[in-house]
């Protein structure tokens, strides 16, 4: 029985009690968080399915390790009494959102593409999730959709009956045909039919199929066609009915491929866009009782089965982009059914819904996708690792030969009058090399300034002042890679002009771009997923939705990568491996940042780590206060170089890692053994440190200075001079230093 305490956890309040399950709203005074806890009921401990089912989703939600889909921080027994414990979500479930008023497209498709990641990284493991609803899709403190509840999801592979002994499981207003039928071997595509259900739900207010009774509403779903939206809400875009119809088809195979599929038609619709190209071209748009074109594999259907949807918007409709040919629909069944025939029906739906395996999945049959426009391009121009010549005046200089010869002589020799030797102009001054550098570039109030070692040739390549991260060179030396919003650019050094690399429209942020040491490969990180695919500038700048970066990918398993939830990655110098930094969970502190180095030479979506840090290796003590890692730089071989959170905009101590000996020196601190770093990066030759220093005691406004540091120096009592270049100023100064390979 729960009282006021369950284990160490505090009840606050009860959530939501369910088939199996009930949830509390819970306290954990060990981490001074609240929490949400699941509890199995003690009338269920006795039965062996509930609890296997039970323990079951905790392991589920673990292996599946998504951004979207609601953090496991516990699971156990208390008393004999099992309990999973996850993060508390304030911002309450979908159900309230649709009850309180009907969603926008906008926010509609917000939600959507949050859940069609999840959904898509479950589906990539075979975990079907058979119980997609809006009590199962909670909103963090942001408003970040998650999904939850994996109590009954079930791996694809898996053959035979579910755990109480029939497949029916689901809530009815959701269900697919399938799922409804009892079939064995249910795939994700169930769970974008749910999906459809949803967004139709959540555009409309309510459901496609209504009934007296759960049995009614499962029939309908088999043998109804799928209502029009635009019944319900006629000012919607008419793309929404072709969404519905293609989402909600009775056949699987006439669905969206996948959740993201389904997201980035919604999203198109909603910015009022063409549908991207996701509709074959086999079908047409045809009149009601003219002949109908059935792709192959569909089966016969009557012409009469079907009616035009309508090109032109309806009455208060809002078109949304170029006309395109739509899916049929089918023709709605009269609202009058033989009272005879559905009783008939009716009891066999509640005698054994298996009994319709063989009927209701045709009424759509001849829904398949229809021709769509292709979305254009992003107005990009495609950046070249070798910039043309330009006849631009330049604002950086290039660095000067050592020897310069004087003017030379006319081309015929003056008579009578002896040659003069050629003279030679005094050498001009070299750039310093350092740690295999010759320059250096970084971030001032947003914008990118270069300059030698030694601090000559200043200059300031943008003017802009927009946010900028991920400060690269190009693999020629001859520009600056940036990103900056979801696009990445670069900036020439002979004569500042910016290109446009590559935008990433579809996505909420992209956190990463890094190229390969050897210029082959590029590790992009898009909503914190990885995908590894050619470095061709041409190709990227082609890309408009996210399978064109798995069909670039020699691996898909790496396009992306599904495992963890990737925020950036830095190479090995061989590009055999990749370090990046995960969303991880660490003994006693729960969710954390950790440091996973990974083999990606063989193609596996579940390659064995390396070595993962902090935990188990070492815990700093602020790490266990602020579990993350800002940044960190990796010599490629065994050394890392990373800093605590200890004060805004991430500064804090100095920590060296040696992968080899599975050591830490704690607290570096190089510069007067004091805080403040972040932002550190290997010299090319893995000799040198480079560093961005702030005076803890100054505050968070104070000049930030740039250290380049004798790696082998530090603990030796060595004193250090900052480069000599302008003090990084502002507020929440980030320089994201760099260096260049010497040229």
């Amino acid at each position: 029985m729960i009282t006021e305490k369950f284990g160490r956890y505090e009840i606050k309040s009860e959530i939501a009690r369910g088939g199996m399950a009930t949830v509390f709203h819970a306290y954990d005074p060990s981490f001074e968080r609240d929490v949400a806890l699941k509890v199995l009921p003690q009338v269920f401990l006795h039965d062996p399915q509930f609890r296997t089912r039970f323990e079951r989703e905790a392991k589920m939600i673990a292996r599946l390790e998504h951004p979207a889909i609601v953090p496991v921080y516990d699971f156990g027994e208390e008393e004999g009494q099992p309990y999973i414990v996850m993060r508390y979500m304030s911002g309450g479930d979908l159900t309230e959102r649709i009850e309180s008023r009907t969603l926008s497209l906008a926010e509609t498709a917000k939600i959507v593409n949050r859940i069609a990641q999840s959904l898509d990284a479950a589906h990539a493991r075979n975990i079907v999730h058979r119980d997609l609803k809006p009590g199962n899709v909670l909103f963090d403190q942001y408003g970040n959709a998650f999904l939850s509840d994996f109590g009954i999801a079930r791996m694809a592979e898996e053959a035979g009956p579910t755990l109480t002994g029939t497949s029916i499981l689901g809530t009815p207003s959701y269900m697919s045909p399938e799922q409804v039928q009892g079939e064995k071997d249910l795939d994700g595509r169930s769970d974008i039919y749910a999906l459809g259900v949803l967004v139709f739900q959540m555009l409309t207010g309510v459901m496609p199929y209504q009934g007296d009774t759960p049995a009614k509403v499962m029939m309908m779903h088999v043998l109804q066609p799928v209502p029009s939206i635009l019944d319900f809400k006629p000012d919607l875009p008419t793309h929404c009915e072709a969404l519905i119809l293609k989402a909600m088809a009775k056949s699987p195979a006439d669905r969206f491929a996948t959740a993201g599929e389904l997201s980035l038609a919604l999203d198109s619709i909603a910015r009022g866009e063409p549908l991207p190209s996701l509709f074959s071209t086999t079908d047409t748009v045809i009149a009601k009782g003219a002949p109908a074109v059935i792709p192959s594999g569909a089966g016969t259907q009557p012409a009469s089965a079907a009616q035009t949807v309508l090109s032109r918007p309806r009455p208060g409709a809002v078109p949304a982009g170029p006309e395109i040919a739509e899916p049929p629909q089918a023709k709605k069944s009269s609202p009058i059914i033989p009272i005879v025939i559905f009783a008939a029906l009716f009891l066999a739906v509640v005698g054994g819904l298996a009994f319709f395996g063989t009927q209701g999945k045709g009424p759509l049959a001849m829904l398949a996708p229809a021709t769509a426009t292709t979305q254009p391009s992003p107005t990009a121009v495609p950046a070249t690792d070798t910039p043309p010549t330009s006849t631009t005046a330049p604002t950086a200089v290039e660095n000067l030969p050592a020897v310069v010869t004087a003017t030379e002589a006319p081309t015929e020799p003056p008579t009578e009058i002896p040659a003069t030797p050629t003279e030679t102009a005094t050498p001009v001054p070299t750039a310093p090399i350092i740690g295999g550098a010759d320059k250096i570039a970084w971030l001032d109030k947003n914008d990118i300034w270069i300059a030698n070692l030694d601090g000559s040739e200043l200059a300031q390549l943008t003017e802009d002042g927009t946010i900028k991260s991920g400060l690269q060179w190009a693999p020629d030396g001859q520009a600056v890679y940036y990103i900056s919003g979801k696009c990445v650019q670069s900036v020439r050094l002979s004569d500042t002009r910016i290109d446009i690399i590559t935008c990433f429209n579809y996505v909420d942020y992209l956190k990463s771009f890094e190229i390969s040491p050897d210029g082959s490969t590029v590790a992009i990180s898009l909503d914190n997923q990885l995908y590894l695919v050619p470095y061709d500038l041409q190709l990227l700048s082609e890309v408009k939705v996210r399978s064109d970066l798995t069909d670039l990918a020699e691996c898909k398993d790496f396009a992306p990568y599904l495992k963890n939830f990737v925020k950036y990655a830095h190479w090995s110098k061989d590009g055999q491996f990749l370090a990046m930094v995960i969303f991880g969970v660490a003994s006693d502190i729960g969710s954390a940042d950790i440091v996973q180095v990974i083999p990606i030479t063989q193609c596996t979506a579940n390659p064995r780590a390396v070595d993962n840090f902090p935990p188990p290796r070492f815990r700093p003590a602020e790490y266990e206060k602020a579990p993350m890692i800002p940044s960190f730089a990796w010599d490629g071989l065994v050394l890392f170089a990373m800093h605590t959170v200890m004060r805004t905009n991430g500064y804090g101590d100095l920590y060296i890692y040696n992968m080899d000996l599975h050591k830490a020196q704690s607290k570096v601190n190089p510069v007067k053994n004091s805080c403040c770093y972040r932002d550190p990066y290997w010299s090319p030759d893995g000799t040198h440190l480079l560093i961005s220093y702030q005076n803890w005691t100054d505050g968070p406004a104070s000049p930030v200075s740039l250290y380049y540091i004798p790696y082998g120096t530090i603990g030796s009592g060595a004193t250090y001079d900052p480069l000599p270049i302008p003090p990084i100023t502002g507020d929440m100064a980030n320089p994201q230093p760099i260096l260049r390979i010497a040229q």
